[in-house]
């Protein structure tokens, strides 16, 4: 597996719709794709789906992103797991100092060879997160390690699977 990531702090030069096309065209080449839209902005998402399923899974996950062990406790994961969810609702249980997620729910098929797990506006709760945990690495804090691994985490789990 090789992991690709494009980055940089400022906005509007293309790393999404970069990204977007990148992708499509390993499919393209027969490389197996996941794409990670990992920008609170979701435009790599939108460029992916149609806008009502997009917001048919951020209202279906909404409960979660705000209070993620209340809303487990009262609906259980088994369900919410069994269709598309964001890459916020899955860096969630680590957002609130939970145990992470052992199973995952399905990604989201755009072409052959190319999947998605979409983005979500709220991402950026989560970046505040490992901003404020990113000191704690310095003293082997165990919440500040699983907040800064857990994407490559959740990418080597999904895609070993």
């Amino acid at each position: 597996m090789k992991i690709v990531s494009l980055f940089n702090n400022k906005g509007g030069v293309g790393k999404s719709t970069l990204g977007f096309h990148l992708g499509c065209a390993l499919g393209e080449l027969g490389k197996k794709t996941l794409l990670i839209d990992l920008d609170p902005q979701c435009n790599m998402t939108i460029s992916g789906m149609f806008e009502d399923g997009l917001h048919q899974i951020w209202q279906e996950e909404d409960e979660f992103i705000d209070d993620f062990e209340a809303a487990v406790e009262q609906y259980g994961l088994e369900k919410i797991i069994s269709n598309p969810r964001s890459i916020h609702f899955l860096l969630k249980p680590t957002e609130d100092g939970l145990n992470e997620l052992t199973e995952y729910p399905p990604v989201i098929k755009l072409y052959d060879n190319v999947d998605l797990i979409p983005g979500r506006l709220s991402l950026h709760k989560y970046e505040n997160k490992l901003a404020e945990r990113w000191s704690g690495l310095y003293q082997s804090d165990n919440l500040s390690i699983r907040t800064v691994t857990n994407i490559r985490r959740i990418l080597m789990d999904m895609t070993m699977s």
